[in-house]
């Protein structure tokens, strides 16, 4: 009987040491690892910065990007604060500094005539990401184009406020996940390289 039962006490003893090493190995372990925290701030001109659509008509960009910030920041990080950046405020280690959203639109016309097609909007946002290290990076982000089919803030219009919004949140998550790639995959475009003057400032 001893025979019998002394190799199903292996089989037994095996099965737990694997399931052991399998709680414990690389999936579980990432699951327990705490996000990264980050001090949050912006510069304080950015609750006024407004894309002007009319004579009388302005989209508070500025508003949307900040709270597009806040809001997907908190979800991939640990955030210890949020606040606007004071003039002579130190660049922290562990910082991320929203300082630029600019808005950048385009109306396409049936070629030769003045037959309206479509009107896009594509944001980009910089960061100034303060590392542990001390080490500053610039980084950007920059959204798809959103189209829409209706000539933006005309009174057939209803959407084109939504779509400034989303475009500029993309742009945000684009930028913000930079932060936890390697420097290596970050994905630059020649239209990144600087903000363009015009529309969105």
């Amino acid at each position: 009987m001893k025979i019998r039962i002394f190799p199903i006490y292996l089989l037994v003893f095996y099965f737990t040491v694997c399931q052991t090493n399998q709680t414990n190995g690389p999936e579980h372990s990432n699951s327990k690892e705490s996000k990264s925290s980050f001090t949050l701030q912006y510069e304080m001109d950015l609750p006024t910065k407004v894309l002007k659509v009319g004579p009388n008509l302005e989209i508070s960009i500025g508003k949307f990007a900040l709270h597009s910030f806040n809001q997907l920041a908190s979800q991939i990080f640990n955030v210890s604060s949020y606040s606007a950046r004071k003039e002579n405020d130190p660049l922290e280690p562990g910082t991320i500094i929203l300082r630029k959203v600019q808005v950048n639109r385009s109306m396409v016309f049936e070629e030769g005539t003045t037959k309206f097609q479509h009107a896009t909007f594509a944001s980009i946002v910089e960061f100034l990401f303060v590392k542990e290290s001390g080490e500053t990076y610039r980084i950007l982000g920059q959204s798809d184009p959103i189209q829409t089919s209706t000539i933006p803030f005309t009174s057939n219009d209803h959407d084109s406020e939504e779509k400034i919004a989303s475009s500029i949140q993309s742009a945000i998550e684009i930028g913000l996940k930079k932060i936890i790639q390697p420097r290596e995959a970050w994905k630059w475009d020649g239209r990144q390289m600087m903000f363009q003057q015009g529309n969105g400032n």
